[in-house]
């Protein structure tokens, strides 16, 4: 059966995708480009029932979309290959050092490796981020650099940003996925779609982080321990931000490898020790990513290295491998069930509103402090308490103005409590 996939970038980007997936006959791209972000949702709307999978070209169309479908979303990371590319073409025909660029979204580690590797001993300028960013934002920061003499041309991953930029007449070289990391994460997709259709168990989905204190050592290793792990587990892996993994594999595989879901899964070698996890297993991809990363959020509490599982009953069961401390209860209240159904949102969704606002101790809240207790884009908070106040549950009862500059930010007073309008 051949694999529906959106493909949501920037039009170069698209373009490299495109020729990758023309070597997959059982893949049907379906190609959505935008240049603003304040497009993407509108234009991935008409193509949403139309796709089994999507595929980001970047963490920042990733990061808007990934609330907003129920399929897995996959996107290309920006790895040294597409850098090299780029500094080789700047340094050998423009003869410009790398401490006068400026350069956005690649991870630290990505840069200095390339630097070790090429024996360069530099002072570089580098803004990365984790999740979403605007283009105004990361223009801005080029241009900053660019009209105080420090460099001679900035080096975006974010296409929206190079189009700006280039309109300020300043020097921008746009990096694109390189063609072998877009032909792994299409391995990926072709796996873990035979993993959705396979008959052999359910679908379960764990997301693994790098603890911070394991952070100074070794990132290669580490990388490494996962791809065995993901093979041991017949799994696919993707690393949806730096030092944090999400892994898909069948319930099958995880109970043997967790005995049963009652030990941390068995890893090789010390260095699982510096990673905590959650396992969420569930009826739905989304459902398992959404249960995943509570596992994972309730795990943190109990510090590095622990793990916990979000089961499809309802209850979430941890830290897995202490029995002494071990404990289970249901995590989706019975009366959010019906009502998440009624407002379009998960149980879990509502139920993790109920405990940010129980702990705060107070039934009003903005999208830019939900966004914060949730771990998510404002723009997706906001669009839960759109949905809320189009519901009746909940209303604007005043305006916040931040500390800083920006627009006063709306104050929803929220009652779970009432019918459904």
């Amino acid at each position: 059966m051949s694999i529906r996939l959106g493909v949501l970038g920037a039009d170069d980007s698209v373009a490299v995708i495109q020729t990758v997936v023309n070597e997959y006959a059982d893949i049907e791209m379906i190609p959505v480009v935008y240049e603003e972000e304040y497009e993407i949702i509108d234009k991935i709307a008409p193509y949403v029932k139309q796709t089994d999978m999507w595929l980001c070209s970047g963490q920042v169309p990733y990061a808007i979309v990934k609330e907003h479908l129920n399929c897995p979303v996959f996107y290309t990371r920006h790895s040294g290959e597409g850098l090299y590319k780029a500094l080789l073409y700047l340094v050998h025909e423009q003869g410009i050092k790398i401490s006068e660029m400026s350069f956005d979204t690649l991870s630290e580690t990505t840069l200095e490796t390339f630097l070790q590797d090429a024996g360069i001993q530099t002072t570089y300028h580098l803004k990365h981020y984790r999740g979403g960013i605007s283009s105004h934002e990361l223009a801005m920061y080029h241009a900053d650099l660019w009209n105080k003499n420090v460099t001679k041309v900035a080096v975006t991953c974010l296409r929206s940003a190079q189009l700006q930029l280039a309109q300020q007449g300043i020097p921008t070289i746009h990096i694109t996925p390189a063609a072998s990391e877009v032909r792994q994460v299409l391995n990926n997709i072709v796996q873990t779609h035979e993993l959705i259709l396979s008959r052999e168990g359910q679908i379960v989905v764990q997301v693994i982080q790098l603890c911070s204190e394991a952070s100074h050592g070794n990132v290669a290793e580490f990388h490494a321990l996962i791809n065995r792990y993901t093979r041991a587990l017949h799994g696919t892996a993707q690393q949806i931000e730096p030092g944090k993994w999400r892994i898909y594999a069948t319930r099958k595989e995880i109970e043997n490898i967790t005995d049963g879901l009652t030990s941390t899964p068995r890893m090789e070698g010390d260095l699982s020790l510096g990673l905590s996890g959650g396992i969420g297993i569930a009826q739905t991809i989304r459902e398992g990513e959404e249960r995943a990363g509570f596992a994972l959020q309730q795990a943190l509490l109990y510090g590095a290295g622990n793990w916990m599982c979000a089961s499809d009953d309802h209850v979430l069961y941890g830290p897995l491998g202490k029995p002494q401390e071990a404990l289970s209860y249901t995590y989706v209240r019975d009366d959010l069930e019906a009502l998440g159904q009624a407002v379009s949102l998960s149980a879990l969704t509502l139920t993790k509103l109920a405990a940010v606002l129980e702990k705060r101790g107070s039934n009003r809240i903005t999208a830019h402090e939900l966004a914060e207790y949730l771990q998510m884009l404002p723009r997706s908070a906001r669009r839960i308490l759109l949905l809320l106040e189009e519901h009746g549950l909940a209303e604007v009862v005043g305006e916040q103005t931040p500390y800083l500059r920006g627009r006063p930010r709306k104050i929803y007073e929220i009652d779970l409590a009432r019918n459904v309008g």
